[in-house]
């Protein structure tokens, strides 16, 4: 029998650590390698290739070793993802667990904004421990309202409310990606483009219309989908699609993200290659995320040592300095 100290693999703690290392390498390159880049002083000759992608002053190799860093960092969020579901799978306190995760948001906005902004606050976007919160706040409700036995009434709310937010936060998504597709060929504004994102998001919907018609008779099913669609669709509001121009970071995105880690999580590998799938769908730099898959195939179960606190307070401390050191050498990393 295998005990704690011999059981093989990683634990939770040697994959943070891993994931905790990537994301610094990631903000390292969005924040002073990035303000070093655009601030001329690693100018140079830009070739044919990486031209038109760095712009003039920006020399190609500079603009590629920015590149590697970026993609490294994409490594961290599905595990981060992973691990807060995880987490919600064991706590002893819910409310606990969702304060934490709201105070750390709050801490590290400044830190973020200084780091990633080139300011001490910039409203329009907001950082990961937010979208993590929000995610927290869709599974912790998927949850508890699927396995309540709920009214008539409060079934017929909740079908409402997931047709509305859901089917809008959803199709919206699908919207986003058809776009993004077709703007390759028929240009970012052009009548095609809407044309071909409206078309998509109208057969998802009727897709989604369809299944859940065809369910109807299955009362515990179609509870599950409405529900599901509900909180889905509010998390998505919450996370990028407010009237108050409020985005957190991977945005409606990352919350499809979790959502789907979270309704795979009884098979490990399946959802967290999904989970992947997602991010790499909706944008191609995502892709290096499919290198975390072999580190949770690795996890073997257990906690291990570490305090948790450690891997809390590293996003604030470690965005902090990267922010102080861009604020002294007169940096800014955001050209947008």
């Amino acid at each position: 029998m295998e005990t704690e100290a011999t059981k093989k693999g990683l634990t939770g703690s040697a994959i943070k650590i891993i994931a905790m290392a990537c994301m610094f390498i990631d903000h390292f390159g969005a924040s002073v390698y990035q303000g070093l880049m655009y601030s001329g002083k690693w100018g140079g000759l830009d070739t044919y290739f990486f031209g038109a992608l760095t712009g003039p002053g920006i020399d190609s190799k500079v603009y590629l070793g920015y590149m590697i860093l970026r993609c490294i960092g994409r490594i961290s969020f599905p595990i981060y993802c992973f691990f807060l579901i995880e987490g919600f799978g064991y706590t002893r306190s819910k409310w606990k667990y969702l304060l934490r995760m709201m105070i750390f948001a709050a801490v590290s906005e400044v830190p973020f904004d200084m780091a990633i902004f080139g300011s001490f606050f910039y409203y329009h976007y907001q950082n990961v421990f937010f979208t993590l919160a929000i995610g927290l706040l869709m599974i912790w409700g998927i949850d508890t309202f699927t396995k309540r036995e709920n009214g008539k009434g409060l079934t017929f709310l909740f079908c409402a409310l997931g047709c509305i937010t859901g089917g809008y936060g959803l199709t919206t998504l699908v919207y986003d990606f058809v776009v993004e597709i077709a703007a390759q060929f028929f240009g970012a504004y052009s009548t095609a483009v809407f044309f071909f994102g409206m078309v998509g998001a109208f057969a998802f919907a009727l897709l989604i219309l369809m299944v859940v018609l065809n369910e109807l008779d299955k009362s515990d099913l179609l509870k599950k989908i409405s529900v599901t669609a509900a909180f889905a669709g509010c998390a998505c509001l919450l996370a990028e699609q407010t009237p108050f121009g409020i985005t957190t970071d991977y945005g409606t995105v990352g919350i499809a993200t979790i959502l789907i880690i979270y309704l795979l999580r009884k098979w490990r590998m399946p959802s967290i290659c999904a989970g992947c799938g997602v991010l790499a769908v909706f944008s191609f730099m995502e892709i290096p995320g499919f290198l975390c898959v072999p580190l949770i195939k690795a996890y073997n179960g257990e906690r291990g040592k570490g305090n948790k606190y450690l891997f809390y307070a590293f996003y604030p401390v470690h965005l902090l300095i990267l922010g102080l050191i861009c604020f002294v050498l007169k940096l800014n990393p955001w050209q947008g």
